[in-house]
């Protein structure tokens, strides 16, 4: 994992190492040759933060609120690779079919994300040392499920927004990229929280010069991979997706980048094809996010299998 932002404080932990992420649980739904030396600081806010060993406070700085954009090349910054105990981190998002195989998970502690909120009141306590996220696809979501967990004691790390082209998302917010993360970001900014950014990925093929100026405001990015796993899991996989993460680090070199992967939905799910894309690509992010589309169309004892399979796999500790 590359060397911390500045800007997460103690929060980053050396944990094991994303919306078609909308949601997993739920909605379903880059170029400077810069080294990661973090964000110019800006208003810090003090949050609840995980470590390897428990819940600490933790000093979140919010990043420059920047529109520039890039038109120059790099490379992605290289993760050392996994040990099986540390720089491993995992996530999902957080479903009543996943909670016990989530908390039966004996590797270090990863992402876990939720498309409802009472989801995340029922066991967002449950996953002290993780990342919590509630995740939510149209500013007005965002900021209700945010005020929500304010009113009720609700401890988690990160809001995040799915920006997409669906019903779910007004049109103004992604015909306006920009402009509708910097209304993210203040929202995050309001309750003391990181804000993700997990934008659908056909979205933003279609506007990658957005890319830096959009991971500028943001802390953690959740890079969609499911349309590039039209390839297999090989180099021209392992190429865009480096491309791509080069394209956000150039706007934000310390940002935390997590590459979703899904159990496509065009068949039946593999543990072995899914960690064989990570695998590809693990030492070019920060974490993998396993996306699971297929609660209504597949076996559910299956999927969890596959998941446990999974778990076993990306981050088992020896």
């Amino acid at each position: 994992m590359r060397p911390r932002n500045p800007g997460w404080g103690s929060w980053r932990s050396p944990l094991a190492g994303v919306l078609g992420l909308w949601l997993a649980a739920g909605l379903l739904a880059a170029c400077g040759a810069a080294t990661a030396t973090g964000r110019p600081p800006a208003t810090a806010t003090s949050i609840e933060a995980p470590t390897a060993t428990g819940i600490v406070t933790a000093t979140a700085t919010a990043p420059p609120r920047s529109t520039a954009t890039s038109t120059a090349t790099a490379t992605s910054t290289p993760r050392p690779a996994s040990d099986g105990t540390t720089g491993c981190q995992i996530g999902t998002g957080l479903r009543q079919e996943t909670v016990s195989a989530l908390l039966a998970y004996e590797g270090p502690p990863g992402l876990v994300m939720a498309a409802s909120a009472q989801l995340a009141e029922d066991h967002f306590d449950q996953f002290e040392g993780w990342i919590r996220v509630l995740g939510a696809p149209s500013l007005e979501a965002l900021e209700q499920k945010a005020q929500r967990a304010q009113e009720r004691g609700l401890a988690y790390e990160a809001l995040a927004y799915g920006l997409e082209t669906t019903a779910t998302t007004p049109e103004e917010e992604w015909q306006e990229m920009v402009d509708a993360t910097a209304q993210a970001r203040a929202i995050a900014d309001r309750y003391g929280k990181l804000l993700l950014m997990g934008p659908g990925f056909r979205l933003m093929s279609q506007n990658e010069e957005l890319y830096p100026a959009m991971a500028t405001l943001a802390d953690i990015w959740m890079l969609q991979t499911q349309r590039l796993q039209l390839s297999p899991p090989g180099p021209e996989y392992r190429a865009e997706v480096e491309r791509i993460v080069a394209l956000i680090e150039a706007g934000n070199p310390g940002i935390s980048v997590w590459a979703q992967i899904t159990l496509p939905p065009d068949r039946a799910p593999d543990a072995e094809e899914w960690l064989a894309y990570r695998a590809a690509i693990a030492d070019l992010v920060d974490g993998t996010y396993l996306g699971i589309y297929t609660w209504r169309t597949e076996d559910e004892a299956g999927l969890v299998a596959a998941m446990d399979e999974i778990l076993a796999g990306a981050c088992a500790v020896p």
